[in-house]
């Protein structure tokens, strides 16, 4: 099947998410990570280089800190998307199944949103966005395609090629859109079940992390001569440097092999 291109620049499309790829971080969000990267560094700063001057040395990690937290907002908007949409799919396949047309399903999905997830949520406002622009005359399968684009989620991908070869071909709404619920309903219990299993390790991974922070706190108050040598002075400096580097590594990729989707 032919590639989605995606947009290059994120920009409101009729009070819709033009690119979930990208996340605005809103004035109170900004300002509580901003505190808890202040809270981190001074943390850092304290127990890997004992001084205040660490915490500008710091700084500048900001930037990638911010970055990292975007992307992880915008993960999380996707998947509160992804399951939206598919509850939209499921409701749209019980309005086929009652003998509704395939346009006035979505319409009839509208009501079954509203109710479960409130005007402001984002499939009541990607619906709204759809039926604007098929009063507009704009197709349904181009406003998928669009919708699909901008969401980046491989589950809307694989419904709007569906629907636009379903479409094109003359296929069978009611059965092709019963098929797909019932994958993603099997593909969303799968991935249930893997975070169950998975549950434990990501606690522990979660513990294992703060372990190392713990254990030079402890040292430091318990026995402060013995780690006297590694502070204020150049090679003491490099080794908690390169500790540091190696501990945030380790904590990186022990989130990303927990981190398992299907």
């Amino acid at each position: 099947m032919k590639a989605l291109k995606r947009h290059k620049k994120p920009a409101e499309t009729g009070g819709c998410i033009a690119d979930y790829g990208e996340y605005r971080l809103s004035k109170p969000e900004t300002i509580r990570y901003l505190f808890i990267f202040c809270l981190a560094a001074m943390l850092i700063s304290y127990t890997f280089y004992d001084s205040a001057y660490a915490f500008f040395a710091l700084s500048p990690m900001l930037i990638l800190f911010f970055r990292v937290v975007r992307s992880e907002l915008s993960d999380k908007r996707r998947r509160q998307l992804r399951r939206q949409f598919q509850d939209m799919i499921d409701s749209i396949s019980s309005a086929l199944s009652a003998g509704y047309s395939i346009e006035n399903s979505f319409y009839e999905s509208r009501k079954d949103m509203l109710r479960l997830y409130g005007r402001d949520s984002l499939i009541v406002c990607e619906l709204d966005h759809f039926f604007a622009r098929l009063e507009a005359g704009i197709p349904l399968e181009a406003i998928l395609n669009d919708f699909a684009l901008r969401a980046g989620v491989e589950d809307i991908t694989d419904f709007s090629e569906i629907f636009v070869l379903a479409k094109r071909n003359g296929g069978n709404f009611r059965e092709i859109i019963g098929k797909t619920v019932r994958i993603m309903k099997e593909k969303d219990e799968t991935e249930t079940e893997i975070g169950v299993i998975l549950s434990g390790r990501k606690y522990e991974q979660r513990i294992m992390c703060v372990i190392p922070f713990g254990i030079i706190l402890y040292l430091k108050f318990s026995s402060g001569s013995f780690l006297s040598v590694l502070y204020h002075n150049i090679l003491g400096v490099c080794i908690m440097t390169a500790c540091l580097i190696i501990y945030t590594g380790s904590c990186y990729f022990s989130k990303k092999i927990t981190d398992i989707r299907v």
